[in-house]
């Protein structure tokens, strides 16, 4: 197999957090970037989590985000807005592939 030396311009920060996951995963950017570039050759589309954006993780979350996302809950539960167990599940498999 031949390569081909790839040199791309990111933002500072977000390669330094994104080194920092790869590193946990004991993965490097060149691997993540080959496996990205494989998915796409292979099923000539991006990933499906790329096109929507993730479900919020708390670490990531201000105590005003976590507020927020509280608030507009109950304010989903007063307005009447639920969904059975059956809804829900098939609302986020829309949103987010199989659960």
């Amino acid at each position: 197999m031949s390569t081909e030396l790839l040199t791309v311009e990111v933002d500072t920060d977000i390669k330094r957090k994104a080194d920092a996951v790869f590193e946990e995963l004991g993965m490097s950017v060149g691997e993540v970037l080959n496996m990205l570039l494989k998915y796409v050759a292979n099923f000539r589309r991006l990933p499906r989590d790329l096109m929507k954006p993730p479900v919020p993780c708390l670490e990531d979350m201000t105590e005003e985000d976590f507020d927020a996302m509280i608030q507009e809950s109950i304010d989903a539960l007063k307005a009447g807005r639920v969904y059975s167990l059956e809804e829900a599940r098939a609302i986020m498999e829309a949103e987010y592939g199989r659960i």
